[in-house]
């Protein structure tokens, strides 16, 4: 680190020199110091206060939020080289459950295949998180990962869920998948249903921008559906997704305890699901992004930019 902090004009000092440092540094340029008191320390917290700073909770993390054009096309470039890799994986998978139960095709295993297969794209460095290859009743733990020891074979008489992502150096995937290639139950054809009418109503919203609505807000639209029939899932509907960055970035989500508007520039998840303990799992993910809309001024709305395909199968038309 201090290798790379040998530059002009850059002086590292000890750590324990920031708090006088700070109590005596009364402005910078004429601009005003400000410091985020939800992220730092309460050292830095109590020197920031005796000087009566500015606290701009998530000051750096809201700038990092509003993507700028260069970082938009990259995010949606890598997403046509993962999404194929996705699609790839799906179809593989597929056809070897066609050919009946193997011992050694198991979560874990067809984890690998797909991180095989992401990492044949370009510009691909590695996975964005530990892929969640979760198959009956391990879909229903939420953030489950397969173990290599302990992982379910695949097969095609069970739901199987896919939570995966990749880094690139144009950008960064979070994509869901749930799919079943036989005989689902009617319940999980319903399930699946009105997970996926979830995911399309928040996704085809169209709010003004002018009133600064947040993710808190708007996250019972992609619930409705599941709630017209009692049911409901445990975790957030979406979050932000850094630009080869972290995979979770805020402030902006989608859930009930989420109050940072939202505004064009930002992505955001879109990722309700439904799960039946002991039983299955069923999720579906896409990574949006919030823009002006092109025929009502003052509007916004989202644009999906995730590139894979429904299951069709699971679909109760």
């Amino acid at each position: 680190m201090t290798e790379h902090l040998k530059l002009d004009g850059v002086t590292v000092l000890p750590y324990e020199h920031i708090t006088k440092d700070l109590e005596g540094l009364h402005s910078l340029n004429g601009h005003v110091i400000a410091y985020d008191g939800n992220a730092c320390n309460y050292m830095l917290y109590e020197a920031m206060q005796k000087r009566h700073r500015l606290n701009s909770p998530a000051l750096v993390a809201r700038i990092k939020a509003v993507k700028n054009p260069v970082e938009i096309a990259g995010m949606k470039c890598c997403q046509f080289r993962d999404g194929a890799a996705v699609v790839r994986y799906l179809a593989w998978l597929e056809k070897q459950l066609e050919k009946g139960d193997n011992p050694e095709l198991t979560e874990y295993t067809g984890a690998e295949v797909l991180e095989r297969l992401r990492s044949e794209g370009e510009y691909f460095v590695g996975l964005s998180f530990a892929t969640i290859s979760s198959t009956g009743p391990n879909g229903s733990i939420i953030h489950y990962k397969p173990e290599k020891e302990t992982a379910r074979v695949l097969t095609n008489k069970e739901v199987y869920l896919l939570d995966s992502g990749g880094q690139y150096l144009d950008g960064t995937t979070d994509t869901t998948r749930t799919v079943h290639y036989t005989e689902p139950t009617a319940f999980q054809r319903e399930a699946y249903t009105r997970v996926l009418l979830g995911n399309l109503d928040l996704e085809r919203l169209v709010w003004p921008a002018n009133v600064g609505y947040s993710g808190g807000e708007i996250d019972m639209i992609a619930r409705r559906r599941l709630w017209q029939a009692g049911l409901n899932f445990g975790h957030g509907t979406g979050h932000g997704v850094g630009q080869y960055l972290n995979v979770h970035e805020g402030p902006q989500g989608i859930n009930r305890f989420k109050n940072e508007p939202l505004v064009a520039g930002m992505d955001i998840t879109d990722e309700p699901g439904y799960y039946l303990d002991g039983e299955f799992g069923i999720r579906i993910e896409n990574l949006l992004f919030i823009k002006e809309h092109e025929k009502f001024e003052g509007y916004l709305c989202f644009e999906n930019i995730t590139w894979a395909p429904y299951c069709r199968n699971l679909m109760d038309f």
